[in-house]
Protein backbone atom coordinates (compact mmCIF):
# COMPACT_ATOMS: atom_id res chain seq x y z
CA UNK A 1 0.00 0.00 0.00
CA UNK A 2 2.61 2.65 0.64
CA UNK A 3 4.30 1.71 -2.03
CA UNK A 4 1.03 2.46 -4.36
CA UNK A 5 1.01 5.72 -2.65
CA UNK A 6 4.41 6.74 -3.29
CA UNK A 7 3.96 5.98 -7.10
CA UNK A 8 0.90 7.70 -7.26
CA UNK A 9 2.31 11.19 -5.54
CA UNK A 10 5.23 10.90 -7.69
CA UNK A 11 2.99 11.21 -10.77
CA UNK A 12 1.46 14.23 -9.77
CA UNK A 13 4.46 15.75 -9.18
CA UNK A 14 5.55 15.41 -12.56
CA UNK A 15 2.04 16.68 -13.41
CA UNK A 16 2.07 19.59 -11.79
CA UNK A 17 6.03 20.20 -13.28
CA UNK A 18 4.95 19.53 -16.15
CA UNK A 19 2.43 22.44 -16.62
CA UNK A 20 4.42 25.12 -14.67
CA UNK A 21 7.20 24.51 -17.63
CA UNK A 22 4.53 24.19 -20.42
CA UNK A 23 3.20 27.77 -18.69
CA UNK A 24 6.49 29.25 -18.51
CA UNK A 25 7.11 28.98 -22.17
CA UNK A 26 4.40 29.81 -23.53
CA UNK A 27 4.35 32.96 -21.44
CA UNK A 28 7.80 33.32 -23.10
CA UNK A 29 6.25 32.62 -26.24
CA UNK A 30 3.79 35.25 -25.87
CA UNK A 31 6.48 38.30 -24.36
CA UNK A 32 8.11 37.45 -27.28
CA UNK A 33 5.40 37.54 -29.92
CA UNK A 34 4.95 40.99 -28.76
CA UNK A 35 7.91 41.97 -28.41
CA UNK A 36 8.57 41.46 -32.57
CA UNK A 37 5.13 42.71 -33.25
CA UNK A 38 6.18 45.89 -31.59
CA UNK A 39 9.43 46.20 -33.46
CA UNK A 40 7.55 45.50 -36.93
CA UNK A 41 5.09 47.93 -36.33
CA UNK A 42 7.45 51.13 -34.99
CA UNK A 43 9.35 50.26 -39.13
CA UNK A 44 6.08 50.15 -40.51
CA UNK A 45 5.44 53.52 -38.96
CA UNK A 46 8.56 54.93 -39.34
CA UNK A 47 8.45 53.66 -43.12
CA UNK A 48 5.15 55.88 -43.41
CA UNK A 49 6.55 58.83 -41.79
CA UNK A 50 9.87 58.77 -43.62
CA UNK A 51 8.32 57.99 -47.34
CA UNK A 52 5.92 60.23 -49.39
CA UNK A 53 2.39 60.10 -49.46
CA UNK A 54 1.48 59.11 -52.66
CA UNK A 55 -0.18 61.89 -55.08
CA UNK A 56 -3.41 60.85 -56.88
CA UNK A 57 -3.36 60.28 -60.37
CA UNK A 58 -6.01 62.69 -62.12
CA UNK A 59 -5.96 62.04 -65.97
CA UNK A 60 -7.38 64.95 -67.77
CA UNK A 61 -10.07 63.82 -70.98
CA UNK A 62 -10.01 65.80 -73.51
CA UNK A 63 -13.19 66.41 -75.00
CA UNK A 64 -12.90 66.65 -78.83
CA UNK A 65 -14.82 68.08 -81.76
CA UNK A 66 -17.61 66.18 -82.40
CA UNK A 67 -16.78 64.11 -85.84
CA UNK A 68 -18.05 65.75 -88.80
CA UNK A 69 -21.34 64.17 -90.20
CA UNK A 70 -20.73 65.51 -94.06
CA UNK A 71 -18.03 67.40 -96.19
CA UNK A 72 -17.42 70.85 -95.75
CA UNK A 73 -16.11 73.35 -98.63
CA UNK A 74 -12.97 74.71 -97.25
CA UNK A 75 -10.40 78.12 -98.38
CA UNK A 76 -7.40 78.47 -96.55
CA UNK A 77 -4.19 80.80 -97.21
CA UNK A 78 -0.85 80.17 -95.82
CA UNK A 79 1.98 82.15 -96.07
CA UNK A 80 5.60 80.90 -95.46
CA UNK A 81 9.03 81.67 -96.41
CA UNK A 82 10.95 79.39 -98.24
CA UNK A 83 14.91 78.34 -97.94
CA UNK A 84 15.32 80.49 -100.54
CA UNK A 85 14.20 84.08 -99.02
CA UNK A 86 11.20 84.00 -101.14
CA UNK A 87 7.72 84.17 -99.38
CA UNK A 88 5.60 82.01 -100.97
CA UNK A 89 1.35 82.49 -100.54
CA UNK A 90 -0.17 79.03 -100.36
CA UNK A 91 -4.72 78.95 -101.30
CA UNK A 92 -5.99 75.82 -101.03
CA UNK A 93 -9.87 75.52 -101.80
CA UNK A 94 -11.64 72.24 -101.11
CA UNK A 95 -14.84 71.56 -102.40
CA UNK A 96 -17.36 68.22 -102.60
CA UNK A 97 -17.16 66.67 -105.59
CA UNK A 98 -17.94 62.72 -106.73
CA UNK A 99 -16.81 58.92 -105.53
CA UNK A 100 -12.99 58.60 -105.48
CA UNK A 101 -12.86 55.79 -108.03
CA UNK A 102 -14.23 58.62 -109.96
CA UNK A 103 -12.31 61.55 -109.10
CA UNK A 104 -9.08 59.58 -109.41
CA UNK A 105 -9.47 59.68 -112.93
CA UNK A 106 -9.91 63.25 -113.50
CA UNK A 107 -6.95 65.58 -114.04
CA UNK A 108 -9.11 68.70 -112.98
CA UNK A 109 -9.67 67.18 -109.44
CA UNK A 110 -6.46 67.76 -107.84
CA UNK A 111 -4.51 70.22 -109.21
CA UNK A 112 -2.09 73.18 -108.49
CA UNK A 113 -2.51 76.69 -109.95
CA UNK A 114 0.67 78.34 -109.40
CA UNK A 115 0.38 82.64 -109.83
CA UNK A 116 4.07 84.39 -109.58
CA UNK A 117 4.36 88.22 -108.46
CA UNK A 118 7.51 89.34 -109.40
CA UNK A 119 9.03 93.01 -109.02
CA UNK A 120 11.47 93.48 -112.11
CA UNK A 121 14.08 95.88 -110.43
CA UNK A 122 14.65 99.12 -112.02
CA UNK A 123 18.68 99.82 -113.54
CA UNK A 124 20.75 102.46 -112.17
CA UNK A 125 21.24 105.11 -115.05
CA UNK A 126 23.03 107.50 -113.56
CA UNK A 127 26.07 108.77 -111.59
CA UNK A 128 24.47 109.50 -108.60
CA UNK A 129 22.92 105.96 -108.80
CA UNK A 130 26.51 104.19 -109.10
CA UNK A 131 27.72 106.65 -106.09
CA UNK A 132 25.31 104.65 -104.05
CA UNK A 133 26.99 101.17 -104.45
CA UNK A 134 30.22 102.54 -104.64
CA UNK A 135 31.11 106.46 -103.10
CA UNK A 136 34.62 106.27 -104.70
CA UNK A 137 33.46 105.25 -108.64
CA UNK A 138 33.69 108.41 -109.81
CA UNK A 139 36.88 109.58 -108.32
CA UNK A 140 38.85 106.31 -109.76
CA UNK A 141 36.84 106.62 -113.24
CA UNK A 142 37.07 110.94 -113.22
CA UNK A 143 35.94 110.27 -117.23
CA UNK A 144 32.54 108.20 -115.94
CA UNK A 145 30.67 112.16 -116.17
CA UNK A 146 31.36 112.26 -119.89
CA UNK A 147 30.78 108.70 -120.23
CA UNK A 148 27.40 109.50 -118.98
CA UNK A 149 26.64 111.89 -121.84
CA UNK A 150 26.33 109.16 -124.19
CA UNK A 151 24.87 106.16 -122.28
CA UNK A 152 22.06 104.18 -122.20
CA UNK A 153 20.53 101.12 -120.09
CA UNK A 154 21.82 97.81 -121.98
CA UNK A 155 19.41 95.75 -123.57
CA UNK A 156 21.77 93.21 -122.01
CA UNK A 157 19.84 94.14 -118.85
CA UNK A 158 16.39 93.79 -119.63
CA UNK A 159 16.93 90.45 -121.88
CA UNK A 160 18.90 89.16 -118.31
CA UNK A 161 16.07 89.44 -115.83
CA UNK A 162 13.71 88.00 -119.39
CA UNK A 163 15.63 85.27 -118.94
CA UNK A 164 15.63 85.11 -114.91
CA UNK A 165 11.93 85.73 -115.15
CA UNK A 166 11.36 82.94 -117.44
CA UNK A 167 13.57 80.26 -115.83
CA UNK A 168 11.42 81.18 -112.72
CA UNK A 169 8.39 79.98 -113.89
CA UNK A 170 9.67 76.91 -116.04
CA UNK A 171 11.13 75.51 -112.84
CA UNK A 172 8.77 76.33 -110.40
CA UNK A 173 7.79 72.89 -109.65
CA UNK A 174 11.09 72.11 -108.52
CA UNK A 175 12.10 74.57 -106.28
CA UNK A 176 16.12 73.57 -105.50
CA UNK A 177 16.34 74.29 -109.17
CA UNK A 178 15.17 78.26 -109.28
CA UNK A 179 17.22 81.30 -108.22
CA UNK A 180 16.70 82.23 -104.93
CA UNK A 181 16.15 85.29 -103.74
CA UNK A 182 19.86 86.79 -103.61
CA UNK A 183 20.77 85.36 -107.15
CA UNK A 184 17.51 86.77 -108.87
CA UNK A 185 18.31 90.38 -107.88
CA UNK A 186 21.93 89.96 -108.60
CA UNK A 187 22.43 93.05 -111.65
CA UNK A 188 22.30 96.60 -110.60
CA UNK A 189 22.61 97.78 -113.90
CA UNK A 190 24.56 97.17 -117.51
CA UNK A 191 24.96 100.30 -119.52
CA UNK A 192 26.29 100.87 -122.71
CA UNK A 193 28.66 104.32 -122.87
CA UNK A 194 30.93 105.73 -125.21
CA UNK A 195 33.54 107.97 -124.56
CA UNK A 196 33.13 111.15 -126.75
CA UNK A 197 36.69 112.24 -127.62
CA UNK A 198 38.07 108.66 -128.36
CA UNK A 199 34.85 106.81 -129.42
CA UNK A 200 36.05 104.15 -126.74
CA UNK A 201 33.06 102.10 -126.24
CA UNK A 202 32.63 100.01 -122.88
CA UNK A 203 29.77 97.63 -121.19
CA UNK A 204 29.38 98.55 -117.73
CA UNK A 205 28.06 96.40 -115.45
CA UNK A 206 27.22 96.65 -111.66
CA UNK A 207 27.07 93.45 -109.40
CA UNK A 208 28.08 91.50 -106.98
CA UNK A 209 30.93 88.65 -107.37
CA UNK A 210 30.37 84.51 -107.09
CA UNK A 211 33.32 82.13 -107.45
CA UNK A 212 34.23 79.53 -110.22
CA UNK A 213 37.25 77.39 -109.49
CA UNK A 214 37.09 76.10 -113.60
CA UNK A 215 40.06 75.01 -115.71
CA UNK A 216 43.51 73.17 -116.19
CA UNK A 217 46.68 73.42 -117.92
CA UNK A 218 49.36 70.71 -117.78
CA UNK A 219 51.81 72.95 -119.63
CA UNK A 220 51.93 75.32 -116.57
CA UNK A 221 50.26 73.60 -113.83
CA UNK A 222 51.25 69.63 -114.21
CA UNK A 223 49.23 68.81 -111.20
CA UNK A 224 45.70 69.78 -109.88
CA UNK A 225 44.38 70.39 -106.43
CA UNK A 226 42.01 67.81 -105.61
CA UNK A 227 39.86 69.95 -103.12
CA UNK A 228 39.14 72.13 -106.21
CA UNK A 229 38.93 69.72 -108.83
CA UNK A 230 36.18 67.48 -106.56
CA UNK A 231 34.50 70.72 -105.72
CA UNK A 232 30.97 70.74 -106.61
CA UNK A 233 30.30 71.98 -110.62
CA UNK A 234 33.99 71.87 -111.35
CA UNK A 235 35.16 71.74 -115.31
CA UNK A 236 38.71 71.71 -116.26
CA UNK A 237 37.84 73.47 -119.04
CA UNK A 238 37.05 77.54 -119.58
CA UNK A 239 35.67 79.07 -122.62
CA UNK A 240 39.25 80.53 -123.15
CA UNK A 241 41.75 78.17 -124.53
CA UNK A 242 44.90 77.63 -126.62
CA UNK A 243 46.76 75.36 -128.48
CA UNK A 244 49.34 73.29 -126.27
CA UNK A 245 52.86 74.09 -126.09
CA UNK A 246 54.46 71.07 -124.61
CA UNK A 247 53.68 67.20 -124.37
CA UNK A 248 52.70 67.52 -120.63
CA UNK A 249 49.31 65.56 -120.12
CA UNK A 250 46.25 67.74 -118.92
CA UNK A 251 46.63 66.62 -114.66
CA UNK A 252 42.94 65.55 -115.44
CA UNK A 253 42.96 63.72 -118.70
CA UNK A 254 43.22 60.26 -116.55
CA UNK A 255 40.37 61.04 -114.37
CA UNK A 256 38.33 61.80 -116.98
CA UNK A 257 39.33 58.62 -119.15
CA UNK A 258 38.61 56.48 -116.47
CA UNK A 259 34.53 58.03 -116.53
CA UNK A 260 34.65 57.02 -120.11
CA UNK A 261 35.94 53.47 -119.58
CA UNK A 262 33.75 52.73 -116.77
CA UNK A 263 30.73 54.43 -119.23
CA UNK A 264 31.38 52.28 -122.00
CA UNK A 265 31.83 49.16 -119.63
CA UNK A 266 27.92 49.92 -118.08
CA UNK A 267 26.92 50.24 -121.98
CA UNK A 268 28.62 46.65 -123.00
CA UNK A 269 26.92 45.54 -119.68
CA UNK A 270 23.44 45.94 -121.26
CA UNK A 271 20.17 45.39 -119.04
CA UNK A 272 19.40 49.51 -119.30
CA UNK A 273 16.05 50.83 -120.10
CA UNK A 274 15.76 52.79 -123.38
CA UNK A 275 16.40 56.14 -121.79
CA UNK A 276 19.18 55.10 -119.58
CA UNK A 277 20.84 53.91 -122.68
CA UNK A 278 20.50 57.17 -124.68
CA UNK A 279 21.60 58.94 -121.44
CA UNK A 280 24.54 56.70 -121.81
CA UNK A 281 25.82 57.46 -125.01
CA UNK A 282 25.39 60.85 -124.89
CA UNK A 283 27.65 61.02 -121.69
CA UNK A 284 29.97 58.53 -123.97
CA UNK A 285 29.81 60.92 -126.60
CA UNK A 286 30.57 63.96 -124.10
CA UNK A 287 33.62 63.16 -122.48
CA UNK A 288 35.49 61.65 -125.81
CA UNK A 289 35.30 65.70 -127.18
CA UNK A 290 36.28 66.84 -123.25
CA UNK A 291 39.45 63.90 -123.65
CA UNK A 292 40.49 65.27 -127.30
CA UNK A 293 40.60 68.76 -126.38
CA UNK A 294 42.19 68.13 -122.90
CA UNK A 295 44.59 66.72 -125.29
CA UNK A 296 44.86 69.22 -127.80
CA UNK A 297 44.35 72.80 -125.82
CA UNK A 298 45.24 74.67 -122.11
CA UNK A 299 43.17 76.62 -120.50
CA UNK A 300 42.85 79.01 -117.67
CA UNK A 301 43.20 78.23 -114.35
CA UNK A 302 40.85 79.95 -111.66
CA UNK A 303 43.75 80.04 -108.93
CA UNK A 304 46.25 81.21 -110.90
CA UNK A 305 44.40 83.68 -113.62
CA UNK A 306 42.24 86.37 -113.15
CA UNK A 307 39.20 85.93 -115.37
CA UNK A 308 35.32 86.87 -114.97
CA UNK A 309 32.59 85.04 -116.62
CA UNK A 310 29.46 86.49 -118.58
CA UNK A 311 26.50 84.52 -119.36
CA UNK A 312 27.05 82.15 -122.59
CA UNK A 313 23.99 83.93 -124.24
CA UNK A 314 25.47 87.55 -124.45
CA UNK A 315 28.38 86.93 -126.69
CA UNK A 316 26.01 85.69 -129.37
CA UNK A 317 24.79 89.12 -130.35
CA UNK A 318 28.06 90.21 -131.18
CA UNK A 319 27.46 90.74 -134.81
CA UNK A 320 24.35 92.57 -134.02
CA UNK A 321 25.07 95.08 -131.01
CA UNK A 322 28.73 96.74 -130.67
CA UNK A 323 28.72 96.67 -126.97
CA UNK A 324 28.24 93.22 -126.87
CA UNK A 325 31.01 91.09 -124.52
CA UNK A 326 33.46 87.82 -126.10
CA UNK A 327 35.44 85.62 -124.91
CA UNK A 328 38.97 87.38 -124.81
CA UNK A 329 37.64 90.94 -123.74
CA UNK A 330 39.94 92.65 -121.47
CA UNK A 331 38.03 93.84 -118.29
CA UNK A 332 38.99 96.41 -115.34
CA UNK A 333 36.84 95.20 -112.68
CA UNK A 334 36.44 97.77 -109.44
CA UNK A 335 36.08 97.25 -105.65
CA UNK A 336 35.93 99.73 -103.18
CA UNK A 337 39.46 101.84 -103.92
CA UNK A 338 41.05 99.27 -106.38
CA UNK A 339 41.06 98.25 -109.66
CA UNK A 340 42.14 94.97 -111.23
CA UNK A 341 43.28 94.23 -115.09
CA UNK A 342 41.35 90.88 -116.03
CA UNK A 343 39.86 89.31 -119.28
CA UNK A 344 36.63 87.54 -120.02
CA UNK A 345 37.77 84.01 -119.32
CA UNK A 346 34.58 81.99 -119.28
CA UNK A 347 30.61 81.64 -119.70
CA UNK A 348 28.38 80.34 -117.26
CA UNK A 349 25.04 79.89 -116.75
CA UNK A 350 22.23 81.96 -118.69
CA UNK A 351 20.33 83.53 -115.37
CA UNK A 352 23.63 84.80 -113.62
CA UNK A 353 26.09 87.68 -113.88
CA UNK A 354 28.82 88.63 -111.75
CA UNK A 355 31.33 85.51 -112.04
CA UNK A 356 34.97 85.48 -111.46
CA UNK A 357 37.78 83.18 -111.15
CA UNK A 358 39.39 82.42 -107.65
CA UNK A 359 42.68 84.51 -108.01
CA UNK A 360 40.43 87.43 -108.59
CA UNK A 361 38.07 86.47 -105.40
CA UNK A 362 40.63 86.17 -103.18
CA UNK A 363 42.31 89.57 -104.17
CA UNK A 364 39.07 90.86 -103.18
CA UNK A 365 38.17 88.87 -99.94
CA UNK A 366 41.18 86.16 -99.00
CA UNK A 367 38.59 84.27 -97.27
CA UNK A 368 36.58 83.56 -100.79
CA UNK A 369 36.86 79.63 -101.37
CA UNK A 370 35.21 77.57 -104.22
CA UNK A 371 31.88 77.66 -102.06
CA UNK A 372 32.07 81.37 -100.42
CA UNK A 373 31.57 84.55 -102.62
CA UNK A 374 33.93 87.33 -101.48
CA UNK A 375 31.21 90.17 -102.03
CA UNK A 376 27.44 89.39 -101.49
CA UNK A 377 26.43 93.13 -102.07
CA UNK A 378 25.82 94.73 -105.60
CA UNK A 379 29.43 96.85 -104.92
CA UNK A 380 31.05 95.38 -107.96
CA UNK A 381 31.76 97.09 -111.33
CA UNK A 382 33.11 95.26 -114.19
CA UNK A 383 34.12 97.83 -117.04
CA UNK A 384 33.90 95.72 -120.31
CA UNK A 385 36.05 96.91 -122.84
CA UNK A 386 34.06 94.76 -126.03
CA UNK A 387 35.91 93.86 -129.14
CA UNK A 388 39.12 94.08 -127.96
CA UNK A 389 40.03 90.54 -127.49
CA UNK A 390 43.12 89.24 -128.95
CA UNK A 391 44.23 85.83 -130.21
CA UNK A 392 44.07 83.42 -127.52
CA UNK A 393 47.35 82.47 -125.73
CA UNK A 394 48.74 81.49 -122.18
CA UNK A 395 48.41 84.18 -119.57
CA UNK A 396 50.60 87.29 -119.74
CA UNK A 397 49.40 89.29 -116.29
CA UNK A 398 52.63 92.08 -117.21
CA UNK A 399 50.42 92.12 -120.89
CA UNK A 400 47.45 92.21 -119.53
CA UNK A 401 47.93 95.11 -117.17
CA UNK A 402 49.58 97.51 -120.01
CA UNK A 403 46.61 96.66 -122.44
CA UNK A 404 43.72 97.12 -119.47
CA UNK A 405 45.49 100.75 -118.78
CA UNK A 406 45.83 101.99 -122.10
CA UNK A 407 42.10 101.06 -122.45
CA UNK A 408 41.11 102.87 -119.21
CA UNK A 409 43.43 106.27 -120.63
CA UNK A 410 41.15 106.17 -123.47
CA UNK A 411 37.96 106.69 -121.14
CA UNK A 412 39.42 109.44 -119.13
CA UNK A 413 42.08 107.56 -117.04
CA UNK A 414 42.23 106.37 -113.47
CA UNK A 415 41.73 109.13 -110.60
CA UNK A 416 45.53 110.74 -109.19
CA UNK A 417 45.56 108.79 -106.08
CA UNK A 418 44.50 105.17 -107.89
CA UNK A 419 46.53 102.91 -109.68
CA UNK A 420 46.04 99.83 -111.23
CA UNK A 421 46.75 96.46 -109.39
CA UNK A 422 49.66 94.75 -110.68
CA UNK A 423 49.12 90.77 -110.63
CA UNK A 424 52.22 88.30 -109.78
CA UNK A 425 52.96 85.81 -112.52
CA UNK A 426 52.86 81.94 -110.63
CA UNK A 427 54.34 80.54 -113.43
CA UNK A 428 57.35 82.60 -114.31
Amino acid sequence: MKRKSGYFNGKIVSFIAGVIVASILFGAAVVLVYYFRGINENEVELSLNNSEVPKPIIKEIKVRDPLPSRHVDYKSIDTARLWSGVESNTKIEIQEGKQASYERKQKSSYSFDFTIRLNKPKPVENLEGLNLMNPSIGKILPGLGELFTDSKVSGFYYKLYEIKSKRLQQYLTRLNAIPDKHNFYDCETILEMTYPSSGRKILFIQSEMDVVSDGSDGDRMPEYDKYIAESTNYQPFTSYGWKKKTDRPNPLLKRWSKKLTESEKKLINGGLRSSQKTALEQTISKLKREIADMKARSFLIARADPFIVIPSWMRSYVNQNDFAPSVGDYVAVIYNDSIYPAIIGDTGPTWKIGEASLRLAKELNPKATSYSRPVSDLKVSYVVFPGTASKPNAPDLDDWNKVVNKLLKEIGGVGNDYILHSWENYFK
